[in-house]
């Protein structure tokens, strides 16, 4: 593509920053669908993870783990209201997620026991 000035990549950059950091969530957009699978493969306990929205892939992900792993995820939304930073009492609702899951136990076959 056309070169790019240091300064405008900064810029972009930043923005695309702030954007992850305003959707909240313990990982960002990119990295969902890893926590997911991740998720699915633990050993048979719950699992959960804080999410912002959902990006389309992580949604398709979504789908394809319940139908290789036969793992469902809980989607709980917050309904909790978080203080605003300005200086009046503005209120902002959190635009974060839970996502729960009960691993499928998977384990390394080919892996000697000791």
């Amino acid at each position: 593509g056309k070169p790019e000035l240091p300064e405008d990549l900064g810029q972009r950059a930043a923005l695309h920053l702030l954007h992850e950091v305003q959707c909240g969530g313990c990982v960002d957009t990119t990295a969902q669908s890893l926590v997911l699978l991740l998720m699915c493969l633990t050993p048979e306990d719950v699992s959960r993870v804080r999410l912002g929205t959902l990006s389309p892939y992580s949604v398709l992900a979504l789908r394809l783990f319940k139908e290789v792993f036969q793992v469902e995820f809980q989607i709980t939304t917050n309904t909790n209201k978080q203080q605003g930073g300005n200086d009046d009492d503005t209120e902002e609702m959190d635009k974060t997620i839970l996502m729960s899951c009960l691993g499928s136990g998977y384990r390394n076959m080919t892996k000697a026991s000791t």
